[in-house]
């Protein structure tokens, strides 16, 4: 089975013979030039590149750039996401529902070893259910963002990973 049934957040890791310097003036160059469709930030050697503001909805993706010089080329690491504060929600509901579950189920089997009713183990396929759809809400959210995706990936492709090669270190 692939991972990419599982993925919510997309990435790539590329090296590429230019040097960090001069990939971090084509991407100052190209927040120039696309203004339209795409905005930037760059904090160092690390690089966010957003959808802008007239074209952004709540499932509108962002790419973490992280720009690595290394002897053999430069790594270029790319994470695509939704907004921090979506990805924090929905950690933040995964969270909850499994400590809900972890809960019920301490509780439920305490009753259940100790001979009294455990009916509270019912509210378990609930939790996880919760859980499945959280899940299936996430993907649709990702369907939803994924011709943003293409749109950031395209113009980063003929301009910084126009000379970028796939990159294993694992």
């Amino acid at each position: 089975m692939s991972n990419e049934l599982f993925e919510i957040r997309p990435r790539f890791k590329k090296i590429t013979p230019d040097s960090s310097e001069e990939l971090m003036n084509q991407l100052d160059e190209l927040f120039k030039t696309q203004k339209t469709k795409i905005n930037g930030s760059r904090l160092n050697q690390h690089v966010t590149i957003k959808i802008p503001d007239d074209q952004l909805h709540f499932w509108s993706p962002q790419l973490s750039l992280t720009i690595e010089q290394k002897e053999e080329g430069t790594i270029v690491r790319g994470l695509y996401g939704p907004h921090p504060n979506v990805w924090l929600l929905f950690m933040f509901i995964y969270f909850f529902l499994g400590f809900i579950v972890l809960v019920v189920l301490i509780v439920g089997l305490s009753r259940l070893n100790l001979g009294l009713h455990a009916y509270i183990l019912w509210s378990i396929p609930f939790a996880l259910s919760g859980i499945f759809v959280l899940w299936f809400i996430g993907k649709s959210g990702k369907k939803l963002g994924h011709d943003q995706i293409w749109q950031i990936h395209n113009l980063l492709k003929p301009t910084i990973l126009k000379n970028a090669k796939d990159y294993d270190d694992w």
